[in-house]
């Protein structure tokens, strides 16, 4: 089947199902799921349509194909109101994003389980091999939703097969986390088994390897770090997967459309003719590209955040100079960010208030675009989103067809050297695995040594997440789950000095774990000749690290019951 016309059947399939009003239930017009899924094209449709809330986040600029990092002190967005009020936890369990989530994650759900169910039905008119692929990709992602709902409220409601009365969707109660934690598990282990040896090798369709990354991933944001170790090793011995040599264009779309690629593990795909491109160059652009909106944009928080080539912070690193400080620094920095003095978009890249003309790539003085003294709307915090960004889709910002990487190789060995050390377990394999991502070409960190202690391993660990990871929508859960989130999340987030010179700028602190602590209280406002604090951010730790369960979901099952503090 053609990829064009995989995910023509893809969106068909999926407008076809998304009809929810009662007076749509029985249209006339198109088939019923009881009439049409009675043969192969007609499930290969139904599955398609079982991927439709991958990245469903439906709240403007926060979605995973655009930032959920942005929950996060490492990635700010202009006008991404819901972002920055759960960051500063003054919203309620009213939000309708909360509703939005639990929602799409369980029409995803029911997908699952209805085409599960079908499969079954057509068993005879199947082939042994597409049986398997087909419940194969389906079991993934109903654990892929599942992980994802545990991940947000906690106990949920558990459900694995199709509902077929309303008494039974309205009396139905929240199964704990942990059990919940165990059905997710044992989909990803039948995916594994149900999907290893198949020869559908299709960017955008689940894999075995894609089904035990995807366990390694459940079982670390769970704390469970021997099944996350195992889980981790077997993709690891699979030898399917390697990391590609460069950092600087792992994230190019000709990387990424490749069949070369052997770091990508699940990727999703964007097309136009599928109505799925995205706006990712529109909102991360800069002014002085027509149309750019400059509303997705790295922090100083994360800038300051980046070691030096040394392999300290930027408080202790002899390398570092205030003078020229975007240089000695991890080669990840420059390759995520788009910093002050860089070429860009054929222009001298520059957001001071005082710098109201740059210069042009052919050397002549032209007006800066991307100053404060043309507008207010450029990057809050001084910088670009280079990672992903493709100026192949300048003039057609929001058509974009760069697909996103949801899981990596990358990530797989992190979570393997993590689970290690959290297990005091730190032997070869462990620090190997940490030097294979700090040891591309391109990178070349500091190589980590024998007989570091699980402390120190520890912080190199979540340092490695925290960079190699950027912007990759793992932070939010990395941060709940080290119960980081009640530190991290209370200080401010800060943005690049609108005036003034980094020598003139307090010394940066940082925590036991490597992170930046800044005294807001040193700072002035906007325009001033010191840091920009963006938001003041807060954190109940003790309501805030599950979300509520959303107020029309308790209005019509009492039995659900609030999730404490909301």
């Amino acid at each position: 089947m053609s990829k064009k016309y995989l995910y023509l059947l893809f969106a068909f399939t999926t407008a076809i199902l998304s009809c929810n009003k009662a007076i749509e239930l029985y249209p006339l017009d198109v088939p019923s799921a009881e009439t049409f899924y009675t043969n192969e094209t007609e499930i290969q449709g139904g599955v398609n349509a079982c991927y439709t809330f991958i990245t469903a986040g439906n709240n403007g600029y926060f979605a995973p194909e655009y930032s959920m990092d942005a929950l996060t002190e490492t990635v700010f967005i202009r006008g991404g109101g819901f972002a920055q009020n759960v960051m500063q936890s003054v919203l309620d369990f009213k939000e309708g994003h909360f509703r939005t989530l639990w929602l799409n994650m369980y029409q995803g759900i029911a997908r699952c389980n209805l085409m599960l169910q079908k499969i079954e039905e057509n068993k005879s008119k199947l082939s042994a091999a597409t049986i398997k692929q087909f419940q194969g990709e389906v079991y993934f992602l109903r654990a892929f939703y599942y992980l994802r709902l545990t991940n947000m409220f906690g106990d949920v409601v558990y459900l694995d097969k199709p509902v077929s009365t309303v008494d039974e969707g309205k009396n139905v109660g929240r199964t704990a986390k942990a059990e919940v934690l165990k059905k997710i598990y044992a989909d990803f282990d039948l995916s594994y088994q149900l999907l290893t040896g198949s020869t559908v090798k299709q960017i955008g369709r689940v894999t075995a390897g894609a089904a035990m990354a995807y366990k390694a991933r459940a079982a670390l944001q769970n704390n469970d770090w021997a099944v996350a170790a195992a889980a981790a090793k077997v993709v690891i011995d699979s030898k399917q997967y390697n990391l590609m040599p460069k950092y600087s264009t792992l994230f190019t779309e000709a990387v990424l459309n490749s069949a070369g690629n052997t770091e990508q593990i699940f990727t999703q795909q964007h097309l136009v003719t599928a109505n799925n491109a995205t706006n990712f160059p529109q909102y991360t652009s800069a002014r002085s590209v027509s149309g750019g909106f400059t509303t997705i944009v790295p922090t100083q928080n994360m800038m300051d955040s980046y070691q030096c080539t040394d392999g300290k912070d930027i408080n202790t690193s002899a390398v570092y100079n205030k003078l020229k400080p975007y240089d000695n620094r991890d080669p990840r920095m420059r390759y995520c960010f788009v910093v002050p003095g860089d070429m860009w978009n054929g222009f001298v890249y520059e957001t001071r208030q005082d710098k109201p003309n740059t210069l042009n790539d052919q050397g002549q003085t032209v007006r800066n675009l991307d100053s404060y003294n043309s507008t207010v709307f450029t990057s809050f915090t001084g910088y670009l989103v280079r990672k992903y960004y493709d100026f192949k889709y300048a003039k057609t910002l929001s058509q974009c067809e760069t697909p996103f990487m949801l899981c990596r190789y990358a990530e797989v060995l992190l979570t393997f050297a993590e689970a290690k050390i959290e297990l005091n377990q730190i032997d070869a394999d462990c620090i190997n695995a940490i030097n294979l991502v700090r040891g591309r070409s391109d990178v070349a960190m500091p190589q980590v040594t024998a007989g570091i202690n699980q402390t120190d391993m520890r912080k190199i660990v979540r340092y490695e997440r925290k960079v190699e990871l950027w912007n990759e929508n793992l932070r939010w859960d990395d941060l709940k789950r080290w119960k980081r989130a009640e530190v991290v999340l209370t200080r401010p987030i800060m943005g690049r000095p609108v005036l003034g010179e980094f020598n003139v700028y307090p010394t940066i602190q940082f925590d036991e774990f490597g992170e930046p602590i800044y005294d807001y209280t040193k700072y002035k406002p906007h325009p001033s000749t010191d840091y920009r604090v963006l938001i003041l951010t807060n954190f109940n730790k003790s309501r805030d690290y599950l979300w509520p369960i959303p107020e029309t979901e308790l209005s019509l099952n009492p039995n659900l019951k609030q999730n404490p503090g909301w």
